[in-house]
């Protein structure tokens, strides 16, 4: 692998569209900053899961008349990837073990599909707080 062996951004996100455009940007970026190639599958995978989580945290993690951002870091070191978000939303534990639902069903995939392909998914409740913490090794 050519190019750093550490890569750090950080943002505050406010908006669905441009908060998703701004993640995978992010990624391109730490895919130029390491040398990894576009089709680097596990890094296509963390994308996955990042977009998936990302998108939960800005539909819901900012109730209707908050004006806080969601806080958006993403490292990358020693070969393992890390992003984590900070939110302001209601307590998440109800759909920390949801199972995968049916095929019939469009919704609530994300994080079943997140855990399944991440090494890593942390969430805690920190005071009025959602911190969710995204791990994988490439």
């Amino acid at each position: 692998m050519s190019g750093q062996e550490t890569f750090e951004f950080q943002a505050a996100l406010t908006e669905l569209e441009p908060g998703l455009d701004l993640i995978h940007r992010t990624l391109d970026g730490l895919r130029a900053a390491t040398g990894r190639p576009a089709d680097d599958q596990r890094l296509i995978l963390f994308e996955i899961a990042l977009a998936e989580i990302g998108g939960n945290v800005l539909t819901h993690g900012r109730p209707a008349g908050s004006q806080r951002a969601v806080d958006f870091e993403l490292r990358y070191r020693d070969g393992t990837v890390e992003a984590l978000f900070a939110d302001g939303g209601p307590p998440a534990f109800e759909h920390l073990e949801r199972e995968m639902p049916g095929h019939e069903n469009e919704d609530g995939r994300g994080l079943a599909l997140s855990r399944s392909v991440l090494d890593s998914l942390g969430y805690e409740r920190d005071g009025e707080l959602n911190r969710w913490h995204l791990v994988m090794r490439l």
